[in-house]
């Protein structure tokens, strides 16, 4: 079942391209989890293997979010791998092209897998900075710009 949609979060659109959560409460951890690394990437923190965010093709400041999975084990990973949330980050200047770029994609973990335990730690999976002109990729960008799902503490997300 598909569900795009937007959302506002401290320091970032989160665009959710395919399927946000259903469940406000659900949503909103989710949410919770992805403000606290927007948090952390405006920060410059680290991550594993190591890399400062200044030096991927998306330094801070984060603009959007481009959500590609909700919280999720992935068939294309370790088996071992845990759960997690897979992004594509685009900063002010990636946004500005036309069409948009999208930056780095990364895997945003939760504690033991579960976002309502908060935020773990991220991965950056690919560093590169292309044009979102894939006539499919518009089109789920459009789906998700089209609804607002809210703002994270207000409403449904308070």
């Amino acid at each position: 079942m598909s569900n795009p949609g937007h959302a506002q979060i401290a320091g970032a659109i989160v665009y959710y391209l395919y399927n946000a959560p259903a469940d406000a409460a659900e949503l909103k951890k989710e949410l919770t989890v992805l403000q606290t690394f927007v948090a952390k990437w405006n920060a410059n923190d680290t991550h594993k293997p190591p890399i400062l965010p200044s030096a991927t093709k998306s330094p801070p400041p984060l603009k959007c979010l481009l959500i590609t999975a909700d919280n999720h084990k992935s068939d294309q990973s370790a088996a071992d791998q845990p759960k997690h949330i897979s992004a594509y980050i685009a900063n002010e200047a990636n946004w500005a092209q036309t069409p948009h770029e999208r930056g780095p994609y990364v895997y945003i973990f939760s504690v033991d897998e579960d976002p309502g335990k908060g935020y773990k730690e991220y991965s950056v999976q690919e560093n590169r900075r292309r044009a979102i002109s894939a006539p499919a990729f518009q089109a789920a960008l459009a789906n998700a710009e089209a609804k607002d799902l809210g703002t994270l503490g207000q409403g449904a997300l308070a």
